[in-house]
C-alpha cells in the first residue's frame, strides 16, 4: 500500500484461495504498476497442477469446465512473474510438488514469493472457486486474502493457447499464452484492466428478505439431503468459493447479506432442504456441478430452482397467506421485523415450552446453572398463532457466537414440568415460522352456502394469475383475495385450490363452465376438475386437524406370543390404534410443537426385532429421540422380550421421510446389550 497524491490504493481482497491460471499484479499507485504474477494450474488459473507431464498440463479429475466436479487431490503448483516496467522480459517458472509439501505449506510458499498488495489474474474462474476453496477447507486452514480476488483474462474472450488448438498443451504455452493476454489487455486497457477485479466472497450475514421482491430464477438452486442439524452457515461451507448473493431487502436494509433460506416442514420443522440464491447465473451453474458432493457425511443433491421459490421461503410464504396478514408490518410479522434487525450474532429457537411461560422465565432458564448466558435485550419473540395463542415456540438473540453455543448446551433442560428443546435457528426461519402460523386461521366463513369452488389437477407451477386467467369472465365474481393455494406437508403445491365467489350462482356457473376446460402453462397442458363446493369443505382441507391428546402410559399387558409373529404385524398395521392397542406416547413433550397443527400426511411405521427382555417403550422413544427433529410419535409392543423370544415394537412417525430417516441414522446400531434390526413397514 503506497500514498500516492494523497489517496491510498490497495487491490481489494478476500480471505479465501484460488486455483486456475493466475497473474498476480503489484499495484503501486492508480498508474503504477509494478509487476504481475501469472500463474498456471492445469487449464485454468494459478497452474495448481494436479497432474502434469512435459508434453500436457492435466489434472488428476476432471479438466476444462468440470475442473473441481470431482474433488480430485492437486499435485503440483507452477508459476511465473512478468515485470509491468519490462512487460517482454520472461521469467522463469516456478513449480512446487504439493503431493510432499502439502496443500497449506505450498500455497504459503507461493504466497511468501508474491509482493503485498498483488492481483491474481486467471485463465477461467474454476480453478480458484471449484478447486483452491473447496479443498482449503477440506483441509481446515483458512486461505490468505491473495486468493480471494482476482482478475480472469478470459472474461468475454476465451483464452485458448495455440498448442491446445494443436493437441498438446504445454505449461510455458498455457503460462505464454496468459502472459501475452495480459500485455494486450494492458496496452489496449492500461489501468482499467486492474478495476475488473472478481472476488470470492466468505462472509455470509442474513436479515429480511421482501415476498414483494424478485427474484431472478437463473442464480437460484434447491439443496437436499441436508442433516436436520445443517444451518445456513453449513450450506455456505458447502458452497465455498461462490458468492452467495445479498437477499433483497428494503433500501435501509441493504447493507445485510442473506441467500440462503432453509425449508421447513408443515409442522415448523427442517425438512432436509434450502434454497440459495447466487449473485449471478454463471456461479448457480457451479453450483450445479456440486451435485452429490458431501456435507457432514451426507451427500447434498443440487437443483436448480425458480426465484420465487426462494422468494415464498426467504419470506416465510410457503403456502398462502390470507390478505389481512399479507403487509410486511402487520401483527406479529413487524415484531419479527423488529427482531431479526436487532443485529445478534446467534439466534436459537425454542420448543415445547409451556403456554403460559414469560421472557422473564427464558432469561432466567438461559442464566442459571454454570453455563448462564444473558439474552440480548429485545431478544426474546414468542410466536403464537394468528388468534394469539402461544404455540409452545420462541426464538432467542444473543450478541456473539460464543454465547450463544453456551445456550445451546441447556438443551432438554426443563421449565417447570417440560423440558425444552433447543436448535440453532436463522432470521429466514424466524420469518417463516411466524408466517406460518399466521396463515393457519381459519378462514372466516357464513352458514352452509355453497359459494366456493374447488380445482383439481393443477400443474404445480401453477399461480394465482394462472387460475384467473384460467376461469376467464367468471373470475370477475371472485370476492377479494379469495384464492386459496393448497400445499403438502412439504410445503410443495399440491395441484389443488378453493376459490371463495361472491354467491352461490357465481359458484356453480363457474363449475360449469370450467369443469374439464384445459390449462395451458408453458408447453404443459392440463385438464381441471373443478366443483362447487360450501367453506366447510375449504377449511376441512386448509385448515390443519388437531393432533391426538397425550396419552399416559398404561399398565404393562401381558401379551400371548403368536404362532407366527409376521402374521401378526402384518394383521396389526392397518389398526394401529385400537380402544385394545397400547400405545405410548414421549411424556412431557407432545410429538410436535404445542398447537403447531401438522396437514395430514401418511405416518411411517418402523418394525424393530431382536429386543432384550428389558426394553420398554420409554427406552425405544428414547432410543429415537437422539434426533428430536424426527423423534417417533408412539410405540406399539407386538411382542416383550424374554429368555425364549427376543421382543418386537412397532414404532409410528409423523411421516414416511422421518421413517427413513430415522432407519437410516439407527442402521447398526443397538439398543440395550444386543443389536436390534429395523424394517420399514409398507402401508
Amino acid at each position: 500500500m503506497v500514498p500516492v497524491g494523497g489517496e491510498q490504493y490497495v487491490a481489494s481482497s478476500t480471505d479465501f484461495i484460488f486455483i486456475g491460471l493466475v497473474l498476480t499484479v503489484d499495484v503501486i499507485g492508480s498508474s503504477c504498476i509494478e509487476k504481475i504474477h501469472a500463474w498456471g494450474r492445469g487449464l485454468d488459473a494459478l497452474n495448481l497442477l494436479r497432474n502434469h507431464n512435459q508434453e500436457h498440463c492435466w489434472t488428476s479429475g476432471l479438466n476444462g469446465l468440470d475442473q473441481g466436479t470431482d474433488c480430485s487431490p492437486l499435485l503440483h503448483i507452477a508459476y511465473t512473474l512478468i515485470d509491468i516496467k519490462n512487460l517482454h522480459k520472461e521469467e522463469p517458472v516456478e513449480e512446487i510438488d504439493v503431493k510432499s509439501l502439502g496443500l497449506q505449506a505450498s500455497l504459503q510458499k507461493v504466497e511468501n514469493s508474491v509482493p503485498d498488495d498483488s492481483i491474481l489474474v486467471t485463465n477461467g474462474i474454476n480453478g480458484i472457486r471449484q478447486v483452491l476453496h473447496p479443498l482449503a477447507l477440506r483441509s481446515s486452514f483458512k486461505l490468505s486474502p491473495l486468493f480471494c480476488s482476482f482478475i480472469n483474462v478470459s472474461r468475454g474472450e476465451p483464452l485458448r493457447p495455440n498448442s491446445v488448438r494443436d493437441g498438446a498443451c504445454s505449461l510455458d504455452d498455457e503460462l505464454a499464452a496468459i502472459c501475452e493476454r495480459i500485455r494486450i489487455l494492458i496496452a489496449r486497457e492500461g489501468d482499467n484492466v486492474f478495476k475488473k477485479v472478481e472476488e470470492v466472497r466468505t462472509e455470509l450475514r442474513n436479515a429480511i428478505c421482501w415476498k414483494e421482491s424478485e427474484v431472478d430464477s437463473a442464480v437460484v438452486v434447491r439443496a437436499r439431503g441436508l442433516p436436520w442439524q445443517a444451518t445456513d452457515h453449513d450450506i455456505a461451507q458447502f458452497f465455498v468459493g461462490l458468492n452467495i448473493a445479498p437477499c433483497v431487502f428494503a433500501s435501509f436494509l441493504t447493507h445485510h447479506r442473506g441467500g440462503v433460506a432453509l425449508c421447513l416442514s408443515a409442522e415448523g420443522r427442517r425438512n432436509g432442504e434450502a434454497l440459495v440464491r447466487f449473485e449471478d447465473s454463471e456461479q448457480r451453474e457451479l453450483a450445479l456441478k456440486r451435485h452429490r458432493h458431501f456435507l457432514h457425511n451426507r451427500y447434498i443433491e443440487v437443483y436448480r430452482a425458480a426465484g420465487d421459490e426462494f422468494l415464498q421461503v426467504a419470506a416465510g410464504g410457503q403456502l398462502y397467506m390470507p390478505p389481512r396478514f399479507s403487509g410486511f408490518f402487520s401483527g406479529s410479522n413487524s415484531e419479527a421485523v423488529r427482531f431479526v434487525s436487532r443485529g445478534g450474532a446467534m439466534i436459537v429457537r425454542m420448543r415445547g415450552l409451556p403456554y403460559d411461560c414469560t421472557e422473564t422465565q427464558i432469561r432466567d432458564f438461559f442464566a442459571s446453572g454454570e453455563n448462564g448466558c444473558k439474552v440480548m435485550d429485545g431478544g426474546v419473540l414468542f410466536v403464537n398463532k394468528g388468534d394469539g395463542r402461544p404455540t409452545g415456540d420462541a426464538f432467542v438473540m444473543f450478541e456473539d457466537e460464543a454465547t450463544g453455543q453456551r445456550a445451546l448446551m441447556k438443551h432438554k433442560h426443563t421449565i417447570g414440568s417440560r423440558y425444552i428443546e433447543l436448535f440453532r435457528s436463522t432470521q429466514a426461519e424466524v420469518q417463516q415460522v411466524v408466517n406460518r402460523n399466521l396463515e393457519n386461521v381459519h378462514v372466516t366463513v357464513q352458514g352452509n352456502r355453497k359459494d366456493c369452488i374447488r380445482l383439481r389437477g393443477l400443474p404445480y407451477e401453477a399461480h394465482v394469475e394462472n387460475i384467473v386467467e384460467f376461469l376467464g369472465d367468471a373470475a370477475r365474481h371472485i370476492v377479494f383475495q379469495g384464492v386459496h393455494m393448497v400445499y403438502n406437508a412439504q410445503g410443495h403445491p399440491s395441484g389443488e385450490a378453493f376459490i371463495q365467489m361472491d354467491s352461490e350462482i357465481s359458484a356453480a356457473t363457474a363449475a360449469a363452465i370450467a369443469h374439464n376446460k384445459y390449462m395451458q402453462i408453458g408447453k404443459k397442458q392440463r385438464y381441471i376438475e373443478v366443483f362447487q363446493c360450501s367453506p366447510e369443505d375449504m377449511n376441512l382441507v386448509i385448515t390443519n386437524p388437531p393432533l391426538p391428546p397425550q396419552l399416559v402410559l398404561p399398565p404393562r399387558p401381558l401379551y400371548s406370543q403368536p404362532a407366527n409373529p409376521a402374521a401378526a404385524v402384518t394383521g396389526m398395521v392397518p389398526t394401529l390404534i385400537t380402544p385394545f392397542t397400547p400405545v405410548y406416547w414421549p411424556y412431557p413433550s407432545p410429538p410436535v410443537s404445542p398447537n403447531v397443527y401438522p396437514l395430514p400426511s401418511q405416518p411411517g411405521l418402523v418394525l424393530i426385532t431382536g429386543l432384550c427382555p428389558n426394553i420398554t417403550p420409554q427406552d425405544i422413544l428414547a432410543y429415537f429421540h437422539s434426533n428430536p427433529e424426527i423423534a417417533a410419535e408412539s410405540v406399539q409392543m407386538l411382542r416383550w422380550g424374554s429368555a425364549q423370544c427376543a421382543g418386537e415394537a412397532l414404532v409410528r412417525f409423523r411421516s414416511r421421510i422421518d421413517a427413513e430417516r430415522a432407519l437410516a441414522e439407527h442402521v447398526g446400531t443397538q439398543l440395550g446389550a444386543a443389536p436390534i434390526n429395523l424394517s420399514l413397514i409398507h402401508t
